[in-house]
Protein backbone atom coordinates (compact mmCIF):
# COMPACT_ATOMS: atom_id res chain seq x y z
CA UNK A 1 0.00 0.00 0.00
CA UNK A 2 1.20 3.67 -1.04
CA UNK A 3 0.96 5.87 1.34
CA UNK A 4 2.35 10.06 1.11
CA UNK A 5 5.38 11.54 2.24
CA UNK A 6 5.71 13.98 5.38
CA UNK A 7 6.92 15.99 3.36
CA UNK A 8 3.62 16.06 0.40
CA UNK A 9 1.52 18.38 1.24
CA UNK A 10 -2.24 17.90 1.70
CA UNK A 11 -2.65 20.36 -1.01
CA UNK A 12 -1.09 21.32 -4.22
CA UNK A 13 0.94 24.20 -4.03
CA UNK A 14 0.52 26.73 -6.77
CA UNK A 15 4.64 27.23 -7.35
CA UNK A 16 5.83 30.04 -9.87
CA UNK A 17 9.08 29.32 -10.95
CA UNK A 18 11.09 32.60 -12.74
CA UNK A 19 14.54 31.56 -14.40
CA UNK A 20 15.88 32.39 -18.01
CA UNK A 21 17.26 28.79 -17.96
CA UNK A 22 14.38 27.02 -20.32
CA UNK A 23 16.16 23.43 -19.76
CA UNK A 24 16.42 24.26 -15.71
CA UNK A 25 12.60 25.33 -15.83
CA UNK A 26 11.42 22.37 -17.43
CA UNK A 27 12.92 20.13 -15.29
CA UNK A 28 11.74 21.58 -12.27
CA UNK A 29 7.95 21.93 -13.59
CA UNK A 30 8.03 18.44 -14.81
CA UNK A 31 9.29 17.20 -11.32
CA UNK A 32 6.15 19.63 -9.46
CA UNK A 33 3.68 18.27 -12.46
CA UNK A 34 4.62 14.67 -11.01
CA UNK A 35 4.30 15.59 -7.75
CA UNK A 36 0.90 17.33 -8.23
CA UNK A 37 1.57 20.87 -7.87
CA UNK A 38 0.65 23.77 -10.20
CA UNK A 39 3.45 25.36 -11.91
CA UNK A 40 4.07 28.82 -13.25
CA UNK A 41 7.08 29.30 -15.32
CA UNK A 42 8.45 32.52 -16.78
CA UNK A 43 11.90 33.16 -18.13
CA UNK A 44 12.07 37.02 -17.45
CA UNK A 45 12.10 39.13 -14.54
CA UNK A 46 9.99 41.37 -15.15
CA UNK A 47 7.42 39.50 -15.85
CA UNK A 48 7.87 36.88 -13.29
CA UNK A 49 7.64 40.41 -10.66
CA UNK A 50 4.27 41.05 -12.36
CA UNK A 51 2.94 37.56 -11.86
CA UNK A 52 4.36 38.14 -7.84
CA UNK A 53 2.39 41.36 -8.10
CA UNK A 54 -0.85 40.00 -9.18
CA UNK A 55 -1.19 36.20 -8.17
CA UNK A 56 -0.58 34.63 -5.48
CA UNK A 57 1.71 31.90 -5.33
CA UNK A 58 2.79 29.23 -2.71
CA UNK A 59 6.34 29.65 -3.56
CA UNK A 60 8.34 31.21 -5.79
CA UNK A 61 12.05 29.75 -7.19
CA UNK A 62 13.90 32.40 -8.49
CA UNK A 63 17.00 32.95 -10.31
CA UNK A 64 19.16 35.35 -9.21
CA UNK A 65 21.09 35.60 -12.82
CA UNK A 66 19.04 36.34 -15.96
CA UNK A 67 19.74 39.33 -18.38
CA UNK A 68 17.61 43.02 -18.43
CA UNK A 69 15.87 42.13 -15.06
CA UNK A 70 17.64 39.87 -12.27
CA UNK A 71 16.89 38.32 -9.67
CA UNK A 72 18.15 40.75 -7.51
CA UNK A 73 16.02 43.75 -8.74
CA UNK A 74 12.93 41.66 -8.14
CA UNK A 75 14.34 41.00 -4.67
CA UNK A 76 14.99 44.72 -4.47
CA UNK A 77 11.78 45.52 -5.56
CA UNK A 78 10.07 42.98 -3.19
CA UNK A 79 11.98 44.45 -0.29
CA UNK A 80 10.29 47.92 -0.61
CA UNK A 81 6.94 46.91 -2.11
CA UNK A 82 5.85 43.75 -0.67
CA UNK A 83 8.24 42.11 1.39
CA UNK A 84 5.58 39.23 2.82
CA UNK A 85 6.51 37.95 -0.56
CA UNK A 86 10.22 37.38 0.45
CA UNK A 87 9.54 34.54 2.74
CA UNK A 88 7.81 32.36 0.02
CA UNK A 89 11.23 32.85 -1.76
CA UNK A 90 13.49 30.35 -3.06
CA UNK A 91 17.19 31.36 -4.84
CA UNK A 92 18.05 29.15 -6.95
CA UNK A 93 21.35 29.87 -8.62
CA UNK A 94 24.26 28.87 -10.33
CA UNK A 95 27.05 31.73 -9.23
CA UNK A 96 28.22 31.12 -6.23
CA UNK A 97 27.21 33.53 -3.28
CA UNK A 98 29.06 34.86 -0.59
CA UNK A 99 27.97 33.65 3.45
CA UNK A 100 27.77 37.21 3.79
CA UNK A 101 24.97 38.06 1.28
CA UNK A 102 23.06 34.58 1.59
CA UNK A 103 23.18 36.36 5.58
CA UNK A 104 21.52 39.96 4.44
CA UNK A 105 18.99 37.05 2.27
CA UNK A 106 17.89 35.67 5.52
CA UNK A 107 17.31 38.88 7.16
CA UNK A 108 15.32 39.93 4.56
CA UNK A 109 12.74 37.04 4.88
CA UNK A 110 14.27 34.59 2.00
CA UNK A 111 13.29 31.10 2.54
CA UNK A 112 16.23 29.32 1.28
CA UNK A 113 19.68 29.66 -1.07
CA UNK A 114 20.15 26.56 -3.13
CA UNK A 115 22.85 26.02 -5.85
CA UNK A 116 22.74 24.79 -9.08
CA UNK A 117 22.63 21.49 -10.17
CA UNK A 118 19.83 21.61 -7.06
CA UNK A 119 19.05 17.85 -5.93
CA UNK A 120 14.90 17.71 -6.74
CA UNK A 121 14.12 16.36 -3.63
CA UNK A 122 15.99 18.91 -1.47
CA UNK A 123 13.70 21.47 -3.92
CA UNK A 124 11.05 19.94 -3.50
CA UNK A 125 11.23 20.08 0.41
CA UNK A 126 12.44 23.53 0.53
CA UNK A 127 8.78 24.46 -1.77
CA UNK A 128 6.66 22.33 1.24
CA UNK A 129 8.29 23.96 4.02
CA UNK A 130 7.85 27.41 2.88
CA UNK A 131 4.46 27.00 2.12
CA UNK A 132 3.43 25.57 5.21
Amino acid sequence: MFTKSKTEPAKPLEVLIIDDNEQITKMISSFLDMSNHECTVVNDGKEGLELIKTNQFDSIILDLAMPEFDGYEILNTLSKEDPDQLSKVIILTASSIPIETVKKFKELGISSCLQKPVDIDQLLSKITSVAE
